[in-house]
C-alpha cells in the first residue's frame, strides 16, 4: 500500500531572491528528525505536479520526465527508515526496501562524504538515461544530446531542492561524486534508471 503525503504548502513563502543570497551547501547535520512535513515540501518541488495538464515543478526537455526520485529514509518523523519511490502523480510514497545497514550510505560515495550516513534522508537522483538519448539521437552530437538535458533537468531539479530548504530552514548538499554501481545496487534501481545526482537533506547542527 503506497503512503499519502501531506498536501504541500502553496501560500506565499520566503523571497526568491532571499533564498537566492542565503542558499548554503549544508554538510553538518544533528542528529533530529524531519517531519514528513519538510519531506512532503521538498519532494513537491524536486518532481510534483503543477498544473492540471501533468507539468512538473522542474522543466524537462521535450516534456519527457526522465527523472525519478529513490529516497533512502533515515530520520524522518511518522516514517519507518528504508527505501521509498516518490510518484509524483498520487504525491505518495512506495517503499521498495528495508532500513539500509550502518555505513552503507556512506559508502556510496567517493572519498570521506560523512553528510551521507548523517542526513535525515538523501534524495536519490535517477533518470531513464538510455530512452532519453535514444529519443534525441537526431540531434548532434549523437547520443550526447539527451545526455545533456538529463544532467541539465538533474541541476535543476536540485536547485529547486536547495532553494526550498533554504525557505524551510533545513540543510542540504548535492553530492555528485558517488559509485554508480553501489549507488544502483543500495537504491534497489531497475537496469533502466541510471543514478545521477544525490541530495543529503536534515536539520542543521548548528540550527
Amino acid at each position: 500500500m503506497n503512503l499519502e503525503l501531506p498536501t504541500p504548502e502553496s501560500r506565499d513563502s520566503a523571497s526568491l531572491v532571499g533564498c537566492i543570497a542565503n542558499r548554503r551547501s549544508c554538510r553538518e547535520y544533528s542528529e533530529a528528525a524531519l517531519s514528513i512535513d519538510v519531506l512532503s515540501q521538498l519532494l513537491w518541488s524536486a518532481q510534483g505536479i503543477t498544473g492540471s495538464d501533468g507539468k512538473r515543478a522542474t522543466p524537462s526537455a521535450g516534456g519527457l520526465y526522465p527523472l525519478y526520485l529513490r529516497l533512502v529514509v533515515q530520520r524522518v518523523a511518522d516514517l519507518e527508515p528504508g527505501i521509498y519511490e516518490y510518484l509524483p502523480d498520487t504525491h505518495s510514497l512506495k517503499r521498495v526496501g528495508d532500513h539500509i545497514p550502518k555505513g552503507a550510505v556512506h559508502k556510496l560515495g567517493i572519498g570521506d562524504q560523512p553528510w551521507l550516513e548523517e542526513a535525515a534522508f538523501v534524495i536519490g537522483v535517477t533518470a531513464k538515461l538510455g530512452d532519453t538519448v535514444r529519443h534525441f539521437e537526431s540531434q548532434l552530437p549523437q547520443g550526447e544530446r539527451g545526455a545533456r538535458y538529463v544532467y541539465m533537468e538533474t541541476g535543476a531539479l536540485a536547485q529547486n531542492v536547495h532553494l526550498q530548504c533554504t525557505d524551510l530552514g533545513v540543510g542540504c548538499v548535492l553530492v555528485a561524486g558517488f559509485d554508480d554501481l553501489k549507488t544502483k545496487e543500495t537504491l534497489a534501481l531497475r537496469s533502466d534508471l541510471e543514478p545521477t545526482a544525490l541530495l543529503c537533506v536534515g536539520s542543521k547542527r548548528n540550527g
